[in-house]
């Protein structure tokens, strides 16, 4: 009789034991899946604040408009002459490449998408993003972080001011306008660049205005939509990550050397995702 009582709960405990595997395997996986959306869902959320705040005419003050021109300033008429030189550096490399391979197998009608799908889509936004990360990136991380180990982020708190939307919103949005305005300068540098050492060196005839036009022309609403598009949400990524990665620091002013390296890895796997997500979109 006792072994008919416990015969339900052996088999209870039984599958209960051959359900702690599923159980840890769809623990695992769940844990994982929130642990790698979760930054996602941040920084989203980070750039729609960041944007809504920007669309707010209240908040547009003096101090804000100053911060926004001073990073204006230092992020985009700063970074022109580094700018110039890659633009200089790739036109040679690549669209003078181009220009002489194409016209050397006959196939000089194609040089126009070549350069479009090369240039304009993946290197320009990529490279420039690389280059305000180097610059800007990691001056707003190592400023912010000592704001915060010296207690200036208080201050700024005490006196009524919001860290966020004096600290963050004008970098992000200097950023942004800055990005495309140096992607524009770069492209512009590479293809006047290597149409001219490719004219010289290929002997072609062609000249600036049928090259233009035979740029213009392999560009569709994707290629426009994506110079705009890459720039601008590359700049807010970055600027909300080294931000943020900056402010982060809680203790002594000995940590900030570790925020250098993390800000920067997590800010280029952030502009190769937005490159990536825009060039599948577009």
């Amino acid at each position: 009789m006792m072994d008919t009582v416990k015969a339900p709960s052996a088999i209870a405990d039984a599958l209960v034991w051959n359900r702690q595997p599923v159980r840890w395997l769809l623990d695992a996986v769940g844990r994982a899946v929130v642990g790698l959306l979760r930054p996602l869902v941040e920084l989203s959320s980070l750039v729609v604040a960041v944007l809504w705040q920007s669309c707010r005419p209240l908040n547009w003050r003096r101090t804000l408009v100053h911060e926004f021109l001073r990073q204006c300033r230092l992020t985009g008429i700063g970074a022109l002459g580094f700018i110039g030189l890659s633009g200089l550096l790739i036109g040679l490399a690549m669209v003078f490449q181009a220009l002489y391979w194409l016209n050397l197998l006959g196939q000089g009608g194609a040089v126009g998408k070549i350069i479009v799908l090369i240039l304009v889509r993946e290197i320009a936004p990529l490279l420039v993003a690389l280059i305000v990360i180097g610059r800007s990136g990691s001056v707003n991380m190592v400023e912010l972080s000592h704001m915060r180990a010296s207690g200036q982020v208080r201050m700024l708190e005490a006196q009524g001011l919001d860290p966020f939307l004096f600290l963050i919103v004008p970098r992000c949005l200097a950023t942004a306008l800055s990005m495309f305005c140096l992607t524009i300068v770069f492209i512009l540098v590479a293809l006047a660049a290597g149409f001219l050492v490719g004219t010289v060196a290929v002997s072609s005839d062609r000249t600036l205005l049928e090259f233009t036009n035979n740029i213009l022309a392999a560009m569709g609403p994707g290629e426009y939509a994506i110079m705009v598009l890459k720039p601008t949400l590359a700049g807010l990524v970055i600027t909300l990550i080294t931000c943020t990665t900056g402010l982060s620091v809680g203790g002594p002013a000995g940590q900030i050397a570790d925020v250098l390296p993390r800000g920067f890895v997590k800010s280029v796997l952030a502009v190769f995702l937005v490159s990536g997500t825009l060039t599948l979109l577009f």
